[in-house]
This record gives C-alpha cells, sequence and structure tokens, in this order.
C-alpha cells in the first residue's frame, strides 16, 4: 500500500489520517485537539495536539500558538486528562474501521 501525502492550506493530509480533528477539547485559551490516524501496517489510533489561542491587545490580531505560560498549567493539565479520558472511552466502545484494504478495530 503506497501512503499519499497531499497539503491542502497548512493541513497535510496522509492515507488513513484525519483533515479535521475528530473532537476538540477547550479550557479557557487552552485546547486540546483529538486526531484519527492510520499507521502505514493500518493500524488506527488516536492521539492529540495541545494549542493556546491568542489576540493582541494592540492590533486584534488573532492566532494559534503550541507555546505555553506557567499560567497554562491549570488548563493544560484539564484538557490532557479530558483528552486522554475520551481516547481511552473510544477503545471501549471498538468499531471496525475499513481503509480500503484492510479490516482494523480500535
Amino acid at each position: 500500500m503506497s501512503e499519499q501525502s497531499e497539503t491542502k492550506g497548512r493541513k497535510k493530509v496522509t492515507s488513513g489520517d484525519t483533515v479535521e480533528p475528530v473532537n476538540v477539547i477547550r479550557k479557557g485559551a487552552i485546547a486540546a485537539s483529538i486526531w484519527r490516524r492510520q499507521s502505514p501496517s493500518g493500524y488506527a489510533y488516536f492521539d492529540f495536539s495541545l494549542s493556546r489561542s491568542w489576540k493582541s491587545m494592540s492590533s486584534d490580531k488573532t492566532g494559534y500558538s503550541k507555546n505555553f505560560f506557567d499560567r497554562n498549567v491549570p488548563e493544560l493539565q484539564e484538557v490532557i486528562e479530558e483528552a486522554s479520558r475520551w481516547i481511552a472511552n473510544q477503545g471501549q466502545s471498538a468499531q471496525p474501521v475499513d481503509d480500503g484494504t484492510s479490516m482494523v478495530v480500535i
């Protein structure tokens, strides 16, 4: 099975990976985006990425950062714990995944 990649905007799409997160958990400015992935061998799994939203006080420009401040620790802990619970619960309600070549249970 050959792995195909393409770029749409800033998002890289790889066979078996989702373009949009399957779930986003947000506490204040901190978010955990949960992604459904699939390894080259066909194993389906979830992982998450963390981000912090920000807004410039001088220009009203907004954006997202992968960098955090010490004041973000409580929110980081909450979203990490909640994202981990969400992923663990997905394993309890396993569903077959058909990638066109094999059947994988997540």
